[in-house]
């Protein structure tokens, strides 16, 4: 084997580890541990501790990494702005609360390391835009000239409401109905 195709290969393997890694990571906060040990996640990746300690020095660099990876995602679908109110927000409410169901871990292990990692705190930031230039475009018409309107939806479709509800040990219907009309009423329709 060459020098070059010897180091292709570290490479390789370098990339691999680290995405297994980052995956292994990523799995066990979808599956609701908001703090994973190093030794869960190597475990879960198949690596060894020193591995991740080689590619990520310390556990905010790790967690960093992930959120970094997670804010990669591609958006969630939006109805079209030109559909009627209720089409849209029949299509738009479900598909908000699936993807913040999906991401309670993530927030929540986020949240531990914003104040020491600024791009934990940057992807937190990076995730709320996303999701406000989503309502922005949804509901455009109603929102037109109402910046109270878009803080109020915005609020309504956001993480903080959504995690107060579920932590009231609502189901997910009952959930998704309340945040539809704390939508309805903020559009004041």
């Amino acid at each position: 084997m060459t020098a070059a195709a010897e180091l292709d290969g570290r490479r390789a393997r370098t990339v691999r580890t680290r995405a297994a890694i980052l995956e292994a990571l990523l799995a066990l906060l979808r599956g609701g541990d908001i703090n994973p040990t190093a030794a869960e996640i190597a475990r879960k990746a198949g690596v060894s501790l020193r591995s991740i300690a080689q590619h990520f020095p310390r556990r905010g660099d790790l967690f960093a990494a992930a959120a970094a990876l997670y804010q990669e995602r591609p958006d969630s679908p939006e109805p079209a702005a030109t559909l009627p109110l209720a089409a849209r927000l029949d299509a738009f409410v479900p598909e908000r609360a699936r993807e913040l169901e999906r991401s309670r871990p993530m927030r929540a292990s986020a949240a531990q390391f914003a104040a020491d990692y600024p791009v934990v705190a940057e992807a937190i930031a990076g995730n709320a835009a996303r999701r406000r230039a989503q309502v922005e475009r949804v509901f455009a018409t109603e929102l037109a000239g109402r910046p109270d309107r878009l803080e109020l939806v915005d609020l309504a479709l956001g993480g903080r409401v959504w995690d107060a509800l579920r932590e009231r040990e609502l189901s997910l219907p009952r959930a998704q109905a309340l945040v539809r009309s704390l939508v309805v009423a903020a559009l004041g329709v």
